[in-house]
C-alpha cells in the first residue's frame, strides 16, 4: 500500500463533501438489521498456521444509539453485548456501526491527511485518526476482564463517488489486565440496494487479537441478508383480497413459569459438528406433562424453540464443548418464555458418538458444566459428532432473569 506521494496537499472541499456524505450514510444504518457470519479461529504460540475453533451466527442492528444483537429467527434484539451470548472464544462488536458513528457522526478524534493510495487496485484516499481513551469508547473483552480503550488507526474513501471504502482500528493503551499485545479490527464497506434505496453497510471485517504469550484468535466476519425493518410496523405476506372476511387470529396468553419445574424434552432439530455453527436455531418438544402444585404447567407436545450457543473444540481436539438454551415454549393459546438449566443428557441416543462422562467411584455421569445462566453445556467425545433428532434432555426452570430491554426484529 503505498503512501502520500510528495507533494501531494488534502482538498478540504473534498473531504467536506466526504464527511457530509459519511454521516448521512451512518444515520441511516439504525433502518437496517443483517446476519453477522463470524467463522473463529486460533493460533498457538510459534505455530503458523490458524486452526478452526467455530462459526456463529447473529442479526446486529444499531438501536438507540447501541450495536443490540439477536439469535438468527428471534422476535427481538436484546440489550446486551455480544460477547455476553456467545461463550468461549474471542469475540468482539462495535465492527457494524458503533466505532463508525463515533468517528464520523459524533466527530471524535483527530484526523491528518494520509495521500492517495492503491487500495486492493483502486485508488482511494486515506486519512490517519486518533482517539483519547474519553473519545474511543471502543470497549475490548477477553476472557474476564474488559476494558475500554484508546484507538487509533485510518480510514479510505473513493474519490469519485466519496463512499467509505474501509475503516482499520487499532487499540492503544491497553490495559494489562487484558494480556493482549495487539488489537486490530479492519471492516470493508460497500453499497447494497435494500428495498428502494442503496444503503452504505459494512460488508466484511476482521478482528485479531495477539496475546503476550504467543497465542492470536482471529476472526473473519461477513454481513449478508441485510435487511430494512422498522420496529413500528407489521408486514403481511398473505393479505386476503378485501371481499374476503378477516379472521381474527386466535389470543395467546402469556404464562410466566415458575421456578423448579423439571421438563423433559427432546431435540427436533439434529445438531452435526460438520454444518452446524453458534446461532442456530435448535426446536424440541415437552416429552410429558409437567404439573406444579398439582396443576397443569406446561403440557405434553409443547414446543421450545432455542439456539446452540457454543460449538468449539478443545486444543487436544479430543472433544467439542457444546452449548445450548432454551428461550420459549408454546402450546395451543399460551406462550412463556423459558429459562432453565440444563440437569441431564440421554447418553444412549447420541448415535456412535458418545456424550462424555466421568467416574466418581460410584456411577458414569454426564460431564455438565453452566458458565452461562440459562444456558446448557455438554461434551461429545470425538473429531466429529452428529446428535439425531429424539435426543433426550432434561431442563430444570430457574428464577427469572432480570429483564434486559428488548427492540422488536
Amino acid at each position: 500500500m503505498a503512501g502520500a506521494a510528495a507533494g501531494q496537499t488534502p482538498d478540504a472541499a473534498q473531504y467536506a463533501q466526504f464527511r457530509n456524505k459519511v454521516r448521512q450514510d451512518m444515520t441511516t444504518i439504525p433502518n437496517y438489521t443483517c446476519l453477522e457470519t463470524i467463522e473463529r479461529t486460533h493460533r498457538e504460540p510459534r505455530a503458523r498456521a490458524f486452526k478452526p475453533v467455530d462459526t456463529v451466527r447473529v442479526e446486529v442492528s444499531m438501536v438507540a444509539g447501541k450495536e443490540l444483537f439477536a439469535w438468527p429467527g428471534a422476535r427481538h434484539f436484546e440489550d446486551r453485548d455480544v460477547t455476553s451470548m456467545v461463550s468461549g472464544g474471542a469475540i468482539g462488536s462495535g465492527m457494524f456501526a458503533m466505532f463508525a458513528r463515533s468517528l464520523f457522526v459524533n466527530g471524535n478524534g483527530t484526523r491528518q491527511y494520509g495521500g492517495l493510495d492503491d487500495l486492493d487496485g483502486r485508488a482511494a484516499v486515506r486519512y490517519d485518526f486518533h482517539l483519547t481513551l474519553q473519545e474511543s469508547g471502543l470497549r475490548i473483552t477477553v476472557g474476564g476482564a474488559s476494558e475500554t480503550v484508546a484507538a487509533k488507526g485510518s480510514f479510505w474513501f473513493d474519490p469519485v463517488s466519496l463512499d467509505l471504502v474501509r475503516l482499520d482500528v487499532h487499540g492503544e493503551q491497553m490495559p494489562y489486565s487484558l494480556h493482549l499485545a495487539e488489537s486490530v479490527f479492519r471492516t470493508d464497506y460497500a453499497r447494497a440496494h435494500i428495498g428502494n434505496a442503496d444503503a452504505l453497510l459494512p460488508k466484511r471485517s476482521e478482528l485479531t487479537m495477539a496475546h503476550f504469550s504467543g497465542e492470536t484468535n482471529r476472526n473473519a466476519i461477513e454481513f449478508s441478508a441485510c435487511r430494512e425493518y422498522q420496529s413500528e410496523s407489521t408486514i403481511r405476506f398473505d393479505a386476503l383480497p378485501a371481499t374476503e372476511p378477516q379472521v381474527p387470529k386466535p389470543q395467546v396468553r402469556a404464562v410466566d413459569l415458575p421456578a423448579g419445574l423439571v421438563v423433559p424434552i427432546e431435540l427436533n432439530t439434529a445438531i452435526d459438528s460438520k454444518t452446524a455453527a453458534v446461532g442456530d436455531t435448535l426446536h424440541a418438544r415437552v416429552v410429558q406433562d409437567v404439573r406444579y402444585k398439582g396443576q397443569l404447567a406446561v403440557p405434553r407436545g409443547a414446543l421450545l424453540t432455542g439456539h446452540i450457543c457454543r460449538l468449539d473444540r478443545g486444543a487436544a481436539a479430543a472433544r467439542f464443548a457444546v452449548g445450548v438454551e432454551f428461550s420459549e415454549v408454546e402450546w395451543e393459546g399460551a406462550h412463556a418464555a423459558f429459562y432453565a438449566e440444563l440437569m441431564d443428557l440421554d447418553r444412549k441416543s447420541a448415535g456412535t458418538h458418545k456424550v462424555a462422562t466421568y467416574f466418581d467411584g460410584h456411577a458414569n455421569k454426564v460431564l455438565i458444566y453452566g458458565d452461562t445462566p440459562g444456558a446448557g453445556f455438554f461434551f461429545m467425545e470425538g473429531r466429529r459428532f452428529r446428535i439425531e433428532p429424539g435426543f433426550d434432555m432434561v431442563w430444570r426452570t430457574l428464577a427469572p432473569a432480570a429483564g434486559a430491554d428488548r427492540q422488536p426484529l
